[in-house]
């Protein structure tokens, strides 16, 4: 099937269905997502014919561990470290250099309480991101239409899941280690819900199970639906609903695999790196139509006062004057040391790393005069930043003495100090020894 042509506002939704992965696309100006593409890919690589659009890929629960827990405040600001605290506590925190694969979910507040999800996302393998990087990811139940409350079992790419929603949002949700809808599958699902009720996340156990049922699968067994209801431990059988059209949340997901982030950062490196070569060739191109300009004035008031004014040394004196401008023009002139040259060296031994932030920069590249009478060249950088961690502020130090442009630089850089969770850093560099003009 092929692509059509992007329309702004377009969205398309890859979600994990019973047997295999569904395209779900939002027209502009539609009311919410329509089934667009049913296969039975089971690894989202092989899904082909993925229309153009804002694309984000839903992961399925089985590759999702959630972990909620009851938060002592309401200020949402702090509800990230503490799901931070909670993963290391739990010991789910993922890798470092595995991109970002950790994010917590507000879904409930009880007085002073907050009722929080953080998840954790496996690395994904070979195969199970698409071909086309996604400008977003989520997961696959958090983009479902939850009940206010209640629990409810579906089938992803042949495996059954299960979450159990508060306010209409999940609050725990995990994949069935028995593959049927039985009585031990039931069990399984009340075990977890009598964990999270020692917990105090819930007050008591669920008295209603729902078994959602995409268009073409086929229904549980009445055996089936009371097996499942006796394991969960109802009064009845477990009812059976349509399963409904997926909805994006309205606050989506940090969630980024490494790969994608890596890529991300090469497009958006190669785009500065065009836009900073764009700016900086129009900025001397500027610079030296205003010399050519300027000298040509010169030039003409120079020979002018030497025609009319000859029998007076004055006309030496006011080109010597302007032998002297010229010369002070030199650091808009030479490149090698310009600012905004200077300014990417700096950014470029940065390497795109997204820990590292640049609070100012001060560059100066100007002439001064001696106390001979003659001209100096004085280049000087100072930095000035935050890091996420130490080890990112030492890795920029030494980049930094190191990076192609800032060789003949001699930097002053202090360990950087801790400030908060961020490692604040100030550093300085100049070319001593600078040849008179």
């Amino acid at each position: 099937m092929s692509s059509k042509a992007k329309k702004k506002g377009e969205k398309v939704l890859l979600m994990p269905g019973s047997e295999g992965w569904e395209v779900w696309t939002a027209e502009v100006g539609g009311t919410g997502f329509s089934l667009h593409e049913r296969s039975e890919e089971i690894r989202v690589l092989d899904v082909i014919g993925v229309p153009a659009g804002d694309l984000t890929m839903a992961f399925p629960v089985r590759d999702v561990s959630a972990l909620p827990f009851r938060a002592s405040t309401t200020d949402d600001a702090l509800l990230s470290d503490l799901a931070e605290t909670h993963l290391e506590r739990m010991g789910a925190r993922p890798g470092l250099d595995a991109g970002v694969l950790s994010d917590v979910f507000k879904v409930a507040t009880r007085g002073e309480e907050t009722f929080a999800v953080p998840v954790v996302l496996a690395p994904p393998f070979e195969g199970d991101l698409p071909r086309r990087a996604p400008q977003n990811f989520d997961i696959s139940s958090r983009c479902l239409p939850m009940p206010s409350t209640g629990l409810v079992v579906w089938k992803e790419l042949g495996r059954w899941v299960f979450a159990l929603s508060v306010e209409g949002q999940p609050l725990e949700y995990e994949a069935l280690a028995i593959n049927q809808l039985s009585e031990d599958a039931g069990r399984e699902i009340r075990l977890a819900m009598m964990q999270m009720e020692l917990q105090g996340l819930i007050g008591t156990l669920p008295r209603n199970c729902i078994v959602w049922v995409g268009e073409g699968q086929p229904s549980p067994t009445a055996d089936e639906l009371q097996s499942l209801g006796e394991g969960v431990g109802l009064q009845g059988p477990a009812s059976v609903e349509s399963k409904p059209a997926p909805e994006l949340p309205s606050r989506s997901s940090q969630l980024l695999p490494a790969d994608v982030r890596a890529d991300r950062v090469a497009k958006r490196k190669k785009q500065q790196v065009l836009l900073g070569s764009g700016i900086a060739a129009l900025v001397y191109i500027i610079l030296i139509g205003f010399s050519f300009v300027s000298l040509s004035r010169e030039k003409a008031a120079a020979q002018k006062a030497e025609n009319n004014y000859a029998p007076y040394a004055n006309v030496f004196e006011r080109g010597e004057r302007h032998l002297r401008k010229w010369k002070e023009l030199s650091p808009v002139l030479e490149q090698e040391y310009s600012t905004v040259e200077l300014l990417y060296h700096c950014i470029r031994a940065r390497r795109g790393e997204e820990g590292v932030r640049l609070d100012r920069a001060d560059i100066t590249n100007q002439v001064t005069v001696d106390g001979d009478g003659q001209l100096q060249r004085i280049l000087d950088i100072r930095l000035q930043g935050k890091t996420d961690e130490l080890g990112q502020a030492n890795a920029f130090d030494e980049a930094l003495q190191g990076a192609r442009g800032l060789i003949e630089f001699q930097w002053n850089m202090p360990s950087a100090q801790q400030k908060g969770d961020k490692w604040a850093f100030q550093w300085g560099a100049a070319v001593s020894n600078s040849e008179g003009l």
